[in-house]
């Protein structure tokens, strides 16, 4: 990818970013526990059955093979969430038995995978959307600034005029890497309406950030957690998602 465009997006988050995180902590701070975001699609109820697939996710115990299944059963679950958020149209088809109006989805789906950890949920995401674009986007939070660095960008030409473009990030935590992401998107002619964000956590502040920046966005998912502590991991957290999925 040329340099101008990294820059632009460097340009584009310092314009944004600055004044949505030096209100990010008041924010937090007054909301209720009970706070409704407006760009999260989902309930922040979980079923019993996720609750039970997250308490294997954040056991330290879980071996990486515990770890990988319980992080597929809830993407499958997560899947059918974000399903619910895409566009239909009704259809009139033949049963073998008599007439019936039923709904197809509206256009075409794409995915952009953040690298490394995105690719968690792509697998279980694309065997629903066999037929999907797949794009990937490597952003790496610097571990001593906990600042998202660009790396590598792959984008297929249709993007743009694509129906919705589905970003899988397993854990939200400052939303920076996100921000970039949506920020690249964005340049590339993505309308935000357009976008969803399947994640399995997400932490208030990540939420608050990406709400102020890109309110037309659609988050959904399976659990939002207490805080952020001093190192900007969610707390209580499961760790480093990527890392346990892939057992390296």
């Amino acid at each position: 990818m040329k340099l101008s465009v990294k820059c632009n997006v460097e340009a584009y988050l310092k314009g944004l970013i600055f004044g949505a995180v030096m209100s990010m902590n008041a924010g937090v701070m007054a909301m209720d526990s009970n706070e409704d975001f407006p760009i999260v699609q989902s309930s922040f109820q979980a079923s019993k059955y996720e609750r039970v697939l997250m308490t294997q996710l954040r056991d330290q115990k879980s071996p990486t093979e515990k770890f990988r299944e319980a992080a597929n059963r809830l993407t499958e679950l997560l899947v059918h969430r974000v399903i619910e958020c895409l566009p239909t149209f009704p259809v009139n088809i033949e049963t073998p038995i008599e007439p019936f109006q039923g709904e197809r989805l509206v256009g075409n789906v794409e995915f952009v995978s953040i690298m490394r950890s995105g690719d968690a949920l792509l697998d279980t995401f694309s065997k629903h959307f066999p037929d999907s674009v797949i794009n990937k986007i490597l952003v790496q939070r610097n571990e001593e600034t906990a600042e998202p660095e660009f790396k590598y960008m792959k984008l297929s030409p249709t993007i743009a005029k694509c129906n919705t473009v589905v970003i899988t990030e397993p854990m939200i935590a400052t939303g920076g890497t996100l921000i970039m992401v949506i920020g690249l998107l964005k340049e590339k002619g993505v309308a935000e309406e357009n976008i969803i964000v399947a994640s399995v956590l997400a932490a208030p502040e990540g939420l608050i950030v990406l709400n102020q920046l890109f309110p037309r966005i659609k988050v959904v998912v399976t659990a939002i957690d207490e805080k952020l502590n001093d190192k900007k991991f969610i707390v209580p957290g499961l760790g480093d998602f990527g890392n346990r999925y892939f057992g390296t």
